[in-house]
């Protein structure tokens, strides 16, 4: 089992209640379509982001959902992505750095 956490962030918007609307319906939508856990981060340096965290049976299955994911966002009419970052590994790498934490 291998798990990813991703940040997608958006051009700059402006900061009004619409955009955090906007934004809070595109989370939704995201983890009603595609089974992931979204949260939207206002308060990014970067301008308005997306944090999804997802679980998938391969690497390469997880992958096609993050892109999937991104594909969507892009053609959702919010805005347009201007940076991806991901950090994906195996289930049990997780189990090991909290070993070694202990």
């Amino acid at each position: 089992m291998y798990f990813a956490v991703v940040k997608l962030s958006f051009e700059a918007a402006t900061d009004s209640s619409q955009d955090r609307k906007d934004l809070r319906q595109l989370t939704e939508k995201i983890r009603a379509r595609f089974k992931v856990c979204a949260a939207a981060c206002n308060d990014d340096p970067e301008g308005t982001a997306i944090a999804i965290t997802a679980l998938g049976s391969s690497e390469e299955r997880l992958s096609h959902t993050l892109d999937a994911i991104a594909e969507f966002c892009e053609t959702s009419g919010y805005g347009r992505i201007l940076s991806e970052q991901t950090l994906m590994d195996h289930l049990d790498a997780l189990a090991d750095f909290a070993e070694a934490a202990d």
